[in-house]
């Protein structure tokens, strides 16, 4: 299948993390997914939104009630009567109009394994996963073998691609660059880089080298391997016989790909180390070093068992655990006396974990089944050779779900929910389904989440209630990994829609749906009844704003908050307990990185530089050029008196003369739009490099006497508008379309007759300008050219009578960016604004989809990812049911990243506490906290009713001991003691100085305010930090 067959819209944040490459081997992938609960149902819906040719799905065993724990496209009436794969199939085709479903019944053949890309087992004998294993590695190319079981609280997973597989881009990171500043002459040779940020490689990374002057000899394609000797700097070949160094130069990694032997399922049974490569087993929770050792013997003991025995040891069976045990046992002792080097044996086999894996081995529950399908799944795609495969096996569990002592009401009731019965019994469940819980956010983590309440029975009860708002409506681009949704949903309230899907999987789910924001805003909705009311909040966000909001009202009212979040196959879980924990606002990512102004105006260097402009370019015209002529044509004279005050006398003349043109070509034919569009062409990448370059040469030197373009200043190239060269069209048929749009002229989309137009256009000759430019943002030259501020005072006045003469008639239509919509010339705009830019300056040029990504700051999003993160949010969640018994390390935070693949499971870190210092740097001083060690969990209460500023300063003094210098609510300023004027205020209530200060009235559902003081010790008058304080004042 060709690109251009490729869904761009549908697929859009998919590509974004997969790349178009990798999706046009996707869609040629035919799966096989044998084994149909929970975990495979997962696996083949992550699989199905990703998009391959097809899927099929095999799983003869009849629909039993427990099935609809963890597999969310069964229901009642399949129970006893269709087959697994019959049942769920129907639902599952729905999820991607461009992925073939079907279902095979009866034996897994040679036939069938032999038309597969990859084949995934889950249930599976292991005499089946031996056999079908082989017969996949017979295959030429071989048949990729997945297999997968959750086992109740543990899971495992082993992946075969055979012994030839080629992995293309190892963690499908973005190509780091750096500008090289300077080259050694020996053997290895020293590559330094510029200073301007570092260049970010690693050992071992593959990179070229381009436009290398002097040392030419490295301006080859060929890739070379660096060993890192600092931040700047690395190593690479013998140059002792290369040229001499003498300027300019830029490097890029690289991906080389390479080459992975897999070993057979049978060779990883015995020695799963030296199938990879010597390495030890993947180690996911930092505090279970030598686990996965141990689930091995343990998840190899109850696949014997059921070799032995036809069937997997039943719940809480002590004497199938005991055997289990025995066999685990004796497999470690025969490993140990084999004297296999390579054979894994550990000193002492835990019996713990083997009876914890037995006894709850028939058991899968919907946070397990998430994960391990989201692992799965991902695995599944690697075949296209996009990340490193799992090399070979990961071993995983969730045993802190287990309660300490076991629970005399495990039996089970013939209901959906007796796999989880059986690990924490039937109170633990009931108290589960009378939560009342919080969901912020209904996109792709929320549709997850709200699927994983209704499997698990989380706020299924009459007492039971789960609130969950999203302002959003459904997009193209949602369907790809927000699951609940479908073609026919969109435009829809993704809250609404979310909520009933979920309930079609579990109608004893009660679900509030509301699309109104949470804020301060929002208050009166959100109230304080509201927050104190729930047992929980579980965030499924896309921005850090609204997740530092939330996180502060968990904070105050002592509420336990799930966090995560991904970002392509990254993904990362945060849980919040009161007075346990750190919340989300006392860590958070570093700001991202701005690009300087002086870089994006005259010096861009990549891609993203131009991308960034051509983004300012299209608001420039497009935006704000409309609305300012409406501004002028309601506002004149304010207008015109502003004009002068804002930028240079250039920057104020270009305005004017946009909205004049603006005005004299309104209703107008096409062609005078193409006329702007040529002329603009010709302004931004023609006239504006050649004034640049007429200000600073070529030759340009410095007052320090060095090159002034050279390192991260590219020196440019003007290009001329050539009608033939499609990307100078493109530029056209965009400008020329939105131009028209803003002015209500019928728009062209023929680019034949836009061709013809745009030929015709008269293009003037460039006249150089005696003009000041920036060097860098220090610089404090006032850019511009000094005629144009007399000029710009001719033109107000000619203006100024034209405004007097138009009436305020029908308005310019602005533009709004829409980045999703391929049609409305928005991302062509950039796309070719960007590329026009980067072949001024040599850079190199981006696709489309990468624009559409950079431009409309689309964050990648992959539905495998979010499908696991989710598992983990689960597993919290189910222990919040019980956390009050609970230790903070039974909890979990957790960093992912599929594409290494890399899980890191660690204790969520305790709350940051405020202390005294001898000198504190930003007071230069001493500061002394009170109480000692306070954290964002604690707050002082002030209960005086409604009491006047002098009472509480008074109270702050003889009861908390500190004197309150100044006080604020929010961003108001109520009291500063150094000023005079505030002194008055001491006489009246603080409700009243708030509501003055603010202009708001206090609504009558509120009863107290939240105040922040400055102070100072009342004995020795030292600087004091006390926590925020909750004024009662009714």
């Amino acid at each position: 299948m060709s690109e251009k067959q490729i869904d761009t819209d549908l697929y859009s944040r998919q590509i974004g993390t997969f790349g178009m490459e990798t999706m046009g081997k996707l869609i040629q992938m035919k799966v096989l997914i044998s084994g149909l609960r929970g975990l495979g149902v997962e696996t083949a819906k992550n699989l199905i939104l990703a998009g391959p040719a097809a899927v099929i799905l095999h799983d003869d065993a009849l629909v039993e009630m427990r099935d609809l724990g963890a597999n969310f496209y069964l229901s009642e009436a399949d129970v006893g009567k269709r087959s697994r794969a019959q049942a769920c199939a129907a639902q599952l085709s729905q999820l991607n109009p461009y992925v073939t479903v079907s279902v095979h019944s009866g034996p897994v053949s040679e036939e069938l394994l032999s038309g597969l890309s990859v084949a995934v087992f889950s249930e599976a004998s292991q005499a089946e996963l031996l056999r079908c294993n082989e017969l996949c590695r017979s295959r030429s190319p071989a048949v990729g073998f997945v297999a997968a079981d959750c086992f109740g609280l543990a899971a495992t997973c082993f992946v075969d691609f055979g012994e030839h597989f080629t992995c293309r881009d190892k963690d499908g990171e973005e190509p780091r660059s750096a500008i090289v500043a300077g080259v050694t002459q020996e053997n290895p040779g020293a590559v330094h880089c510029h200073h301007d940020r570092r260049h970010g490689f690693q050992d071992g990374d593959w990179v070229t080298f381009r436009e290398v002057q002097g040392m030419a000899e490295l301006n080859s394609s060929q890739p070379r391997q660096i060993k890192v000797s600092g931040p700047y700097s690395f190593t690479i070949e013998d140059t002792s016989g290369y040229s001499a160094y003498v300027c300019e130069g830029i490097v890029s990694q690289v991906n080389v790909p390479h080459t992975i032997a897999f070993a057979s399922y049978g060779q990883c049974l015995a020695q799963p180390q030296a199938a990879a490569g010597g390495e030890a087993l993947a180690v996911p929770d930092l505090a279970k070093f030598g686990r996965s050792e141990q689930l091995h013997f343990a998840v190899q003991a109850v696949r014997e068992y059921r070799e032995k025995h036809g069937q997997l040891p039943a719940n809480r069976d002590a004497a199938a655990a005991a055997a289990c045990v025995q066999l685990a046992v004796e497999s470690n002792e025969a490993r140990r006396q084999q004297g296999d080097a390579f054979a894994l044996s550990v000193e002492k086999i835990e019996e713990d974990v083997v009876r914890m894996v037995a006894m709850f081995c028939t058991c899968m529950i919907s946070p397990m089944a998430a994960f391990l399908g989201g692992v799965v799944a991902q695995e599944v795609v690697k075949f296209t050779g996009k990340y490193t495969p799992l090399h070979q096996l990961l071993y995983f569990d969730m045993f802190e779900l287990c309660p300490k002592e076991d629970p005399s009401d495990w039996r089970p009731q013939g209901s959906r929910y007796d796999d989880q019965l059986a690990i924490h019994g039937a109170a633990v469940q009931k108290a589960l389904g009378d939560m009342k819980l919080f969901l912020v956010g209904a996109g792709a983590l929320g549709c997850e989440l709200l699927k994983s309440f209704a499997m698990i029975g989380a706020c299924c009860s009459d007492s039971g209630k789960a609130v969950v708002t999203d302002m959003d409506r459904i997009e193209l681009s949602n369907l790809n990994r927000q699951f609940l949704f479908r073609q026919a949903d969109i435009g829809k309230p993704k809250s609404t829609s979310a909520a009933n899907a979920a309930q079609a999987m579990n109608g004893a789910l009660k679900v509030q749906a509301l699309e109104i924001r949470v804020g301060n805003d929002t208050e009166e909705t959100f109230d304080d009844e509201f927050w104190t009311s729930l047992d929980g909040v579980i965030n499924a966000l896309d921005n850090v704003q609204a997740r530092m909001y939330v996180d502060s009202r968990c904070v105050w009212f002592g509420k336990p908050l799930l966090e995560s979040g991904t970002l392509g196959t990254k993904a990362n879980v945060q849980v919040i307990l009161p007075n346990l924990t750190q919340s989300y606002g006392d860590s958070q990512d570093p700001p991202e990185e701005s690009i300087p102004l002086c870089t994006l105006k005259h010096f861009p260097h990549a891609i993203e530089h131009t991308i960034e402009w051509a983004r300012d370019a299209f608001e420039q015209l497009f935006v704000e050029g409309p609305r300012e002529v409406n501004t002028f044509l309601t506002e004149t004279a304010k207008y015109l008196a502003k004009v002068p005050s804002e930028g240079s006398g250039t920057s104020q003349l270009a305005r004017l003369r946009r909205v004049k043109t603006m005005l004299e070509q309104r209703g107008g034919s096409f062609d005078v739009c193409v006329d702007f569009a040529v002329m603009e062409f010709q302004e931004k990448f023609h006239d504006s490099i050649a004034q640049l370059l007429h200000t600073f040469p070529a030759d340009h030197v410095t007052s320090e006497g060095s090159k002034f373009w050279s390192g991260p200043k590219r020196a440019p190239a003007p290009v001329k508008f050539d009608v033939g060269d499609k990307l100078h069209l493109d530029f056209v048929m965009a400008a020329s379309n939105l131009y028209a749009a803003n002015l209500g002229i019928p728009q062209n989309r023929d680019a034949a007759q836009v061709s013809k137009m745009a030929a015709t256009a008269k293009v003037g000759d460039f006249k150089p300008k005696e003009m000041k430019i920036k060097v860098d943002d220090k610089d404090t030259t006032l850019e511009g050219c000094m005629d144009d501020d007399v000029v710009v005072r001719q033109v107000i006045a000619e203006m100024a009578e034209l405004g007097s003469k138009l009436k305020a008639s029908a308005s310019f239509e602005a533009a709004e960016f829409e980045k999703d919509d391929d049609s409305n010339f928005h991302v062509h705009f950039i796309a070719a604004t960007a590329n026009l830019r980067a072949r001024n300056y040599k850079i190199q040029e981006a696709d489309f989809h990468k624009v559409k990504m950079v431009a409309g700051k689309i964050i990648p999003a992959i539905a495998t990812t979010t499908a696991m993160v989710t598992g983990l949010v689960t597993a919290e969640l189910l222990k919040l049911v019980t956390r009050r018994t609970r230790k903070v390390e039974d909890f979990k935070n957790a960093f992912v990243n599929l594409a290494l693949p890399l899980w890191l499971l660690s204790e969520p870190l305790p709350p940051l506490k405020t202390t005294s210092k001898d000198h504190d740097p930003i007071i230069m001083g001493p500061v002394r906290a009170k109480p000692e060690g306070f954290t964002t969990w604690d707050k002082v209460e002030v209960r005086l009713g409604d009491a006047t500023l002098k009472q509480f300063v008074d109270h702050m003094m003889n009861e908390v001991g500190v004197e309150v210098m100044i006080m604020s609510a929010g961003n108001a300023c109520l009291y500063n003691a150094y000023l005079p004027a505030h002194k008055k205020r001491l006489g009246e209530k603080v409700t009243q100085i708030w509501e003055n200060v603010t202009k708001q009235k206090l609504s009558p559902k509120r009863t107290y305010l939240v105040l922040e003081v400055s102070a100072s010790d009342a004995e020795d008058g030292v600087d004091v930090m006390i926590p925020s304080i909750m004024f009662q004042f009714r």
